[in-house]
């Protein structure tokens, strides 16, 4: 059974909806990532890999808690083998 919480919330109506900052999901690209900025209808992500792309906002939508979960394991992946623990 999924809670409310687990359920995506619906896609951004605005760029002005979006922060630097937050967790969201680009759908085109199938991946979370963390919103670097936001210049017009385009909105510029990183992953901490330090992986950074495009996405037009219309394509994205906030990153449920479980996403959020999901990127900062991540980062503390990277922190661990950048530290060559890993």
């Amino acid at each position: 059974m999924t809670t409310a919480k687990a359920r995506p919330a619906s896609f951004f109506t605005s760029p002005d909806d979006i922060r630097a900052g937050s967790v969201v999901y680009d759908q085109d690209g199938a991946m979370v990532g963390m919103v670097r900025g936001v210049a017009q209808v385009t909105v510029t992500l990183e992953r901490p890999t330090g992986l950074i792309w495009s996405v037009p906002y219309s394509r994205l939508r906030p990153g449920t808690e479980r996403e959020t979960r999901q990127l900062q394991a991540l980062a503390k992946l990277q922190r661990v083998r950048r530290r060559g623990l890993a």
